[in-house]
């Protein structure tokens, strides 16, 4: 490949009263030059013995001096025009790249230009990726591209983004890249074609307010930025809309009647699939498992007598006779070649059983119900469902599960659906309602789904899962499954075709495999406490993404040795109620729907039996 030439005037020279490195140079600026932070430059070099090369950086940081004045008060005597001095202005330059590659500093003197046109692809790398995708725009607006490679999972996967709440907009970039990947021509091509693309499953979980439950609707505030079309032309996106294919999902509103209808107050409430486990899924698909993930119950007893639970279960489940509600006899003793595999047991399709041949279970209050009897029965009973546990621990698993009879409750229930992955693209689960210890539950049971379905099919189609909090589910310390599946999901998941969005308000707070494994790495505003945990930045940068204004971020990714900061465009999809162009109208049923439901239940766990 040719060495492009530099088409622009120099923008200054190579200070030659400082050293100059292979990883930093100082650049002295021409007097009317105008240079920012993160400008791209280039610098030809004539090598000894003749060859040409190109160094390529990026402006870190910017200086500014008086020659000549050594002392603070020689400023006003240079002023005054009594002290002669110079005033000079410098750039610190980190340099990204040498083309062709070879190992050298450029020469004290050389002339230095902006990086513009093929300049600019060679100085990002983007000659070395064969498919590129626009991740945001660089601070002279010009768009940034990720290695298509390091997103779908064929070199690299996962995406980690990290920012103070409520400024760093880490949910709303995690959005932006999933509309460049499902939604925008480049995105389609990149995914292999619109049938690829249709094939593409994203999970979002939404877990503040109803924010992204309304991502289908059109930005009413998109005329307030008319830089925004600009901005998604300059990506690539001539006619930006809300997002296409959604399916929406919430908890079903607890009631009286027992209706089954969603938890949703700023839509109308037709448009919202009320998502549950019948009981029999919760035993077939070993949900009671993800009842147990706080902190300190992995650190007792507590997680055998839950595994032996679980065997138990599954060894006595039968569909009850002539029911397709998903309501389940557990027998009254197990048989005695069920054997003991929880995988395989899982696997069988239960038989039929009338309800005489044992307990019927319809809800989660039917079954904590049941184990509490079974806790109360004699001996051979308890050791057959517990164990040979003692009492104190039997006791203390059943304490947590009566804790949550209310918290899980109306997840799991007879006529409730699961979330279904075929009704669209892009499904938004709300889960912001819920108590955490409900949270982890329905991120556990939908990630072990997800993450079940994969294995043995390929890394295609791919699936996209964006979660923020992850602290709140796979912290730094302690042990739980969903802990323990999400690590699972960071190692292996990329080339299983499961890719993760996660956000976190600080990386330290996290398990570090899972940052560890992400390919791109996105930083909004930082916490000053928390900058010196984000090792990929260079000290400057940390020091200023403390600084960062909303929608500015910073993204590393494995191409491109250093960070490049970016902004993302105004989106034309609505990113909470408020937003939401027909909102006004979408609520009309909502207190008739409301009033047949019954009064709502409150969430306290009075009627404990513990």
């Amino acid at each position: 490949m040719d060495i492009p030439q530099p088409t622009t005037p120099p923008i200054g020279l190579v200070d030659g009263s400082q050293e100059s490195s292979s990883r930093r140079i100082h650049v002295v600026l021409e007097d009317d030059a105008l240079v920012q932070l993160d400008e791209l430059l280039a610098i030809p070099t004539t090598l000894p013995g003749g060859q040409e090369v190109v160094h390529f950086g990026i402006v870190t940081e910017l200086f500014s001096r008086l020659e000549g004045a050594d002392l603070p008060s020689d400023t006003a005597r240079v002023a005054d025009r009594i002290l002669p001095a110079e005033h000079v202005r410098r750039a610190e330059v980190t340099l990204l790249r040498v083309f062709p590659e070879t190992f050298v500093a450029p020469n004290a003197g050389s002339a230095v230009h902006r990086s513009d046109g093929d300049l600019r692809a060679l100085a990002l790398f983007e000659d070395q990726m064969d498919a590129k995708l626009p991740i945001g725009l660089d601070m002279g607006g010009r768009p940034v591209h990720a290695d298509m490679r390091f997103v779908d999972g064929r070199a690299g996967g996962h995406v980690s983004i990290s920012g103070v709440s409520g400024v760093a907009t880490k949910t709303s970039y995690a959005l932006f890249l999933l509309y460049q990947l499902l939604e925008t021509d480049a995105g389609i091509d990149l995914l292999g074609g619109r049938t690829e693309r249709n094939r593409t499953r994203a999970l979002v979980f939404n877990t503040k307010g109803e924010d992204l439950l309304h991502i289908d609707r059109a930005n009413s505030r998109w005329d307030e930025h008319p830089d925004a079309p600009d901005q998604w032309a300059t990506l690539g996106t001539d006619d930006p809309a809300p997002f296409q294919s959604v399916s929406l999902y919430a908890p079903r509103l607890e009631s009286q009647s027992g209706s089954v209808i969603a938890d949703i107050h700023s839509r109308n409430r037709n448009e919202v699939h009320p998502y549950g486990w019948t009981p029999e899924d919760f035993i077939r698909q070993q949900l009671l498992q993800f009842c147990f993930t706080a902190e300190d119950e992995r650190n007792t007893q507590v997680g055998l007598v839950e595994q032996h639970v679980r065997i138990e279960l599954l060894r006595r489940v039968r569909r009850l006779q002539n029911d397709t509600t998903g309501a389940v006899v557990l027998l009254k003793h197990s048989p005695a070649d069920a054997g003991y595999n929880p995988d395989r047991l899982a696997g069988r399709e239960p038989d039929q059983a009338p309800g005489s041949a044992g307990t019927i279970i319809r809800s989660f209050e039917h079954l904590i119900d049941h184990l509490v009897a079974m806790s109360d029965a004699d001996e051979e009973t308890q050791n057959e469902w517990f164990g040979r546990s003692a009492m104190g621990t039997r006791g203390a698993f059943i304490r947590r599960l009566a804790k949550l009879r209310r918290r899980i409750g109306r997840l799991v229930s007879t006529g409730v659906t699961p979330v279904d992955l075929e009704n669209g693209r892009i499904h938004v689960v709300d889960i912001s309602r819920l108590h955490d210890d409900a949270q982890r539950f329905v991120v556990g049971a939908l990630l072990d789904k997800v993450w079940a379905d994969k294995q043995g099919v390929g890394r295609l189609p791919l699936r996209f899962v964006v979660l923020d909090e992850l602290n709140k589910y796979a912290p730094r310390q302690g042990f739980s499954p969903l802990k323990e599946l999400l690590v699972d999901i960071a190692e292996r998941g990329r080339s299983l075709g499961v890719l993760l969005i996660g956000a976190q308000q600080a990386a330290s707070a996290v398990n570090p495999a899972l940052p560890r494994n992400a390919a791109l790495k996105v930083a909004g505003r930082l916490d000053a406490g928390e900058s010196d945990a984000y090792k990929f930045l260079s000290p400057t940068l940390r020091e200023r993404a403390t600084r960062f204004m909303p929608g500015t971020m910073v993204v590393a990714q494995p191409v491109v040795p250093e960070p490049v900061p970016i902004r993302f465009p105004w989106p034309p999809y609505a990113t909470n109620p408020d937003e939401a162009k027909d909102a006004g109208t979408a609520t009309v049923a909502t207190d008739i729907i409301e009033k047949l439901a019954g009064q709502a239940q409150p969430d306290s766990d009075d009627g404990m039996p513990f």
